[in-house]
């Protein structure tokens, strides 16, 4: 697609690679720079300052890309993990990619699109990538949940609202293991209806809504998928 994308000279001014850690996005970014003929000093990156990405690297961003490229026909500006960045560095982020200067490329690669501002998302032309299943191994923690997703279509409706109330209990690590299903579902039971399912019930619980009647839903349509 990158690569479609370089030979007909359609280019955005941002891109979203958004995936999980062994996708190889980073690996992308710079092929993706290289077929558009970007010379080195034409290249930044800028990555999270401890944990988080902070306004005064955005702030350094902008005035690296003020004046667009030096030596290429493009610039290519890569943030490393966009999901981290603070709210003050997201919005100030958000101003140059409402007004992005000439011939400057912004990719944003990240883990966790549900973290960054829908205003940004909104603005960036987005590409999922993949993991390679031998990327991923079973949690051994999650072992006994495995089991009871797997055996999700023969459960009554009272097991399913017990399976809710189990796994509800797991306030504090629920995301965590709902994004972990969500692997397990694809590479293990190779469903990928399963997955929409536990994304969708992820980003719902992500935006504050009720723990319980989340967790019904989605496993209801588990049930059925």
């Amino acid at each position: 697609m990158l690569e479609g994308i370089a030979k007909n000279k359609r280019i955005a001014s941002a891109y979203l690679f958004t995936g999980p850690p062994a996708s190889k996005k980073g690996e992308a970014a710079a092929a993706f720079a290289e077929q558009l003929g970007c010379r080195s000093q034409d290249k930044i990156t800028i990555k999270p300052d401890g944990a988080a990405l902070k306004i005064d690297q955005v702030r350094e961003l902008q005035q690296l890309v003020r004046y667009g490229p030096s030596a290429s026909e493009f610039l290519i500006a890569v943030v490393e993990q966009a999901d981290t960045l603070t709210a003050e560095a997201a919005a100030a982020f958000l101003k140059t990619l409402e007004e992005p200067p000439p011939g400057v490329v912004f990719i944003l690669l990240l883990e966790r699109e549900d973290q960054l501002p829908l205003t940004i998302v909104s603005r960036c032309q987005k590409i999922i990538f993949g993991e390679d299943q031998s990327k991923w191994e079973p949690h051994p923690e999650f072992g006994p949940i495995y089991s009871e997703i797997r055996k999700i279509r023969e459960k009554n409706i009272i097991e399913i609202f017990e399976l809710a109330s189990s796994l509800g209990k797991e306030k504090d690590k629920i995301e965590n293991l709902l994004y972990d299903l969500v692997f397990f579902a694809r590479y293990e039971l190779k469903n990928l209806k399963l997955v929409r399912i536990l994304l969708e019930a992820a980003k719902k619980l992500k935006k504050k809504a009720n723990l319980r009647l989340t967790l019904e839903v989605a496993l209801l349509k588990c049930q059925t998928s």
